[in-house]
C-alpha cells in the first residue's frame, strides 16, 4: 500500500520546517534540497555515469517506499530533525 496524502503532507511540511529552521555553517538550503539530503541519508543513494563520463549521485526514491517503509523513513528525519531542535509542531498553523 502506498502512503497516505497526510503522511505525504507530514513529510513536507517537516521539511519546510528544517528549511525555516536549521542553518549549517550559515548556509540556508531549499526545501527541496532539505529532501533530496534526508533521501540521500537515509534511503542510501547510487551513482550513475553519465554519457559525458561525469558521475552524479542520485538518491533513491521515497515514491517507491509502501506506507511501512515510509512510516520507517519519516521516523528517521523526525528523529534527525528532533535532535537538531526542529519539530513538526513548528509548522502546525503556519500552512
Amino acid at each position: 500500500m502506498t502512503r497516505s496524502s497526510e503522511a505525504n503532507r507530514r513529510y513536507w511540511a517537516l521539511l519546510h520546517a528544517l528549511a525555516g529552521k536549521l542553518r549549517p555553517k550559515g548556509q540556508e538550503y531549499s526545501v527541496e534540497t532539505w529532501h533530496l539530503y534526508c533521501k540521500s541519508r537515509f534511503l542510501g543513494a547510487d551513482d550513475q555515469t553519465l554519457p559525458s563520463g561525469r558521475v552524479i549521485t542520485i538518491p533513491h526514491s521515497t515514491a517507491q517506499l509502501d506506507s511501512t517503509g515510509f512510516g520507517d523513513y519519516m521516523t528517521k528525519v523526525e528523529a534527525f530533525a528532533n535532535e537538531r531542535g526542529v519539530f513538526l509542531e513548528d509548522m502546525e498553523g503556519a500552512a
